[in-house]
């Protein structure tokens, strides 16, 4: 067969388009790279990225995600504060669906824990036009994120009181226990006689909730129904009550918070821990010092250690017996600090006895330290 020199070259160029050619990957945008410098914490580079992005494409549909970036970006730079305003601005112009792509940013955990606050900054300063995203988000099903949606609008105040009384009306008990926790934190007064409808409502866990939202509004006396809740056989529900009791109850009952302190969910025995303290009951001294020995949890101990800081001098001459009698260098340790914190001068002897014999030097450290407190 016979080919002629032109079809050949023409051939050739074919060949060599499909090796070297198809292969190729598509330059990347500049928002596409500006995305990615912000993922990865750059934001110099991310910043430089889209604010050249967003000034040659300015009717890109990507727009919005990257004024959103850019005032996340803006708002921790002191000599761009006017910038920051302006896209806030910008974002408020959008309406919702500006607000929702900055609320979006928090679904990708690394970006939550760096930039948490700076996006609720945002958020809040969006206002009424944040809420809406904000109500979506505390009616999902990512407890993290109904957990910062709460919070946000805690913070965000008056403009989410109407929207979160209506999600009172909510099927899901949880979504409307964090409604009525949130209420609670802002404090409005608009959402007293719903809340007092709440207490009412068939789920022991809501009703709880709204006795103490209540009172901390300053409405209502929720003692009984939060001490009784303590027993509850709902974990959820024991856990507001403990956190209430511990919050607003300055008498509550030793014998309940002791069987508190056996809880199995550990938040019920942190709560419940501290409020032992409170009562400055000398019959809590030895429940106490065995959940600073014994609990599993890090947070019950330190809560241990602080309650018996709370009952004060009764609780000298047991600690000291417990820190004689022990080799646990943590125990010694927190036994130590307490002691310290307490300051009574019986325990100055056993205190230098330990710093004398102590090898490693955290103990000693900070045993020193519980000394110099006492002096």
């Amino acid at each position: 067969m016979i080919v002629r020199r032109g079809a050949s070259i023409a051939l050739m160029l074919v060949v060599l388009f499909l090796v070297f050619g198809c292969g190729r990957e598509k330059p990347k945008t500049d928002f596409e790279l500006g995305k990615e410098y912000f993922l990865a914490s750059d934001y110099p580079k991310a910043m430089i990225r889209f604010e050249k992005w967003v000034q040659r494409n300015p009717g890109s549909p990507q727009n919005t995600e990257a004024h959103a970036m850019l005032a996340v970006i803006y708002h921790d730079d002191e000599t761009r504060q006017r910038y920051y305003e302006a896209e806030v601005n910008t974002l408020k112009k959008i309406g919702e669906p500006g607000m929702s792509v900055v609320l979006e940013m928090v679904e990708n955990l690394t970006t939550a824990t760096r930039l948490g606050s700076t996006i609720r900054d945002i958020l809040v300063a969006g206002g009424q036009l944040s809420v809406n995203p904000l109500i979506a988000h505390l009616r999902g099903n990512n407890w993290r994120l109904k957990r910062n949606a709460q919070e946000t609008l805690i913070e965000m105040g008056a403009p989410a009181v109407e929207a979160l009384i209506k999600v009172l009306n909510d099927p899901d008990i949880y979504v409307r226990s964090l409604a009525i926790e949130a209420l609670s934190g802002i404090g409005d007064q608009r959402a007293i006689s719903a809340l007092e409808k709440q207490m009412e409502d068939p789920s022991k866990l809501v009703q709880v909730t709204a006795a103490a939202a209540l009172h901390k509004m300053g409405k209502g006396n929720p003692r009984n129904i939060i001490i009784n809740a303590l027993t509850d056989i709902d974990a959820a529900t024991r856990r507001v009550a403990a956190k209430a009791v511990w919050e607003i109850i300055d008498d509550p009952p030793l014998s309940l918070l002791l069987k508190a302190m056996k809880d199995v969910d550990p938040d019920v025995r942190n709560y419940a821990t501290m409020s032992a303290g409170k009562t400055r009951n000398p019959e809590a001294i030895e429940p106490l010092i065995k959940a600073l020995k014994d609990d599993e949890d890090d947070r019950v101990r330190d809560s241990a250690a602080k309650a018996l800081h709370l009952i004060g001098t009764p609780a000298v001459e047991p600690l000291i017996k417990e820190l004689e009698g022990t080799k646990d260098m943590e125990i010694v340790i927190r036994i130590a600090q307490t002691l310290g914190d307490i300051g009574d001068k019986r325990a100055i002897k056993p205190l230098e006895k330990v710093y004398n014999e102590a090898t490693n030097p955290l103990l000693k450290n900070e045993t020193a330290k519980a000394l110099n407190k006492i002096d």
